[in-house]
């Protein structure tokens, strides 16, 4: 198994986050989570790590649909959000839908510790700016 993962899903376990988990034949792994925002928003969360255990990758997806006529508002204001938030990048999807990503390198020793916090940094975000993406579509 990902060393890695496999430290970072001992620290969900800890705080008795529900998880699902895919090994893959290559050696990555992917783990999902499902949570609630302060917001009310409910977000899903793909984690994917490498199969070094050296590479690690944040994906939330649908965080609201883009119609044709507001994609250059949301591209302002995701712009605006990319540049007021380091670490955590936000864009339109090939699905039309607002994404966000972060990605770091990490070891097996430090994943469990870096990949919590980011994780935890990604929904303190989420919170913050999920109004002005809801603000765009309205």
């Amino acid at each position: 198994m990902n060393q890695s993962a496999e430290a970072f899903i001992e620290r969900l376990q800890r705080h008795d986050i529900k998880y699902m988990e895919n090994p893959q034949p290559d050696g990555s792994h992917y783990v999902a989570v499902e949570l609630a925002g302060n917001n009310g928003s409910l977000y899903n969360v793909v984690m994917v790590f490498g199969a070094d255990g050296a590479e690690f990758r944040i994906r939330i997806f649908q965080l609201g649909k883009v119609p044709k006529d507001r994609v250059r508002p949301m591209l302002r204001t995701l712009n605006g959000i990319n540049e007021e938030y380091a670490w955590l990048r936000f864009y339109i999807d090939s699905d039309s839908e607002v994404a966000a990503a972060m990605d770091a390198v990490i070891t097996p020793g430090t994943a469990a510790r870096v990949c919590w916090e980011m994780l935890r940094r990604a929904f303190s975000v989420l919170d913050e700016v999920q109004a002005k993406i809801d603000g765009v579509l309205k």
